[in-house]
């Protein structure tokens, strides 16, 4: 418990300590050397925390969601679903294998998320060079929400597929067929 309020309290100094200063840079991107292909396009990040996905929760519809966007130029993957995990999250994660693609040709892969933090961390608020629209970061279990909770609700699907997967006695890339 008192490690628990620690991490916390030393997450939300770093937050006002942020607050007051020009957004970071975006750290280097960490891809696991083992799934280090060359993959370019839109992509996103699904995280696993112990039995919970963390997901980011939109501050203009209250839906859930995962960190994705855009490539900038000719920015792998594997290095957009890293980029855009810190802009909407703070977190720098190490990106791991490709999990999947969805109906809008996101590439999904596993990311794992260092420092320590476990599902009961969350909520938590993102930092506040943080995309604006993010209001909270959340643990939850996507097994237990309706589809009308997602602002992608066609990608429910995959992402718990994918959560699925990333429980850690599997390895292999989401059927086609699953989507």
């Amino acid at each position: 418990m008192l490690n628990t309020g620690l991490k916390l309290l030393t997450f939300i100094c770093t937050l006002v300590l942020m607050g007051c200063t020009k957004p970071p840079p975006s750290p280097t991107c960490r891809i696991a050397n083992a799934f280090n292909a060359g993959y370019t396009g839109p992509a996103g990040c699904l995280i696993r925390v112990q039995d919970t996905l963390l997901v980011v929760k939109h501050r203009s519809t209250g839906q859930y969601d995962l960190p994705f966007g855009d490539p900038i130029s000719q920015e792998s993957a594997q290095c957009t679903a890293h980029r855009y995990t810190w802009e909407q999250t703070g977190f720098n994660v190490e990106v791991d294998q490709l999990l999947g693609v969805t109906q809008s040709g996101i590439m999904l892969f596993s990311c794992g998320l260092s420092g320590g933090f476990t599902s009961e961390d969350g909520p938590i608020e993102p930092p506040s060079w943080t995309d604006s629209d993010i209001q909270q970061i959340e643990f939850i279990n996507p097994f237990d929400t309706r589809h009308d909770v997602w602002s992608q609700p066609d990608n429910l699907v995959i992402y718990r597929d994918g959560f699925v997967i990333t429980k850690g006695e599997q390895s292999r890339t989401i059927d086609s067929q699953s989507r």
